[in-house]
């Protein structure tokens, strides 16, 4: 076996602690802009700010749709399913979640890829040319930073 190599500070000479990756799995690219102006708005309730951030953490890779009917999301989030249903289809109005398949009359929902992404850059740059950015209330379009709602 080779020798395990320790790296060093480059001024002090010290040995520089290994540390793994961080992340316990999969992860996702964030706009924290998008989500402090949704999570600070007092244009949603905290149940809806809530579920925003449970969308960022469950929403697939790509442009894939959570699969789950309103039932089983209620379940996971201890919510009721009325609630879950129109707190979704406030999002969705807000374009803060993107309807991405149906089955009856139940739609399939994901967090808009301008809010958050698993998948490449150039994978987000694509997603995001399949929807409007979402409409956050107190969110500034015109910042330098917003390049993508610029395009």
């Amino acid at each position: 076996m080779g020798a395990v190599r320790r790296l060093v500070d480059a001024d002090t000479g010290e040995p520089v602690p290994y540390a793994p990756y961080a992340f316990s799995g999969r992860h996702t690219q964030v706009d924290k802009a998008r989500v402090e102006a949704i999570t600070e708005s007092k244009a949603f309730t905290p149940s809806q700010k809530f579920l925003v951030l449970w969308w960022i953490g469950v929403s697939p890779e790509g442009m894939e749709p959570l699969r789950a009917t309103g039932a089983d999301i209620a379940k996971r989030v201890g919510m009721s399913t009325d609630a879950v249903g129109k707190i979704n289809r406030k999002l969705a109005k807000h374009r803060i979640l993107v309807i991405r398949g149906r089955i009856g009359n139940y739609n399939f929902y994901r967090i808009s890829p301008y809010i958050a992404f698993h998948g490449t850059g150039v994978e987000q740059r694509e997603a995001v040319k399949t929807c409007n950015p979402p409409d956050i209330p107190g969110f500034n379009e015109n910042a330098p930073a917003r390049w993508e709602a610029q395009r």
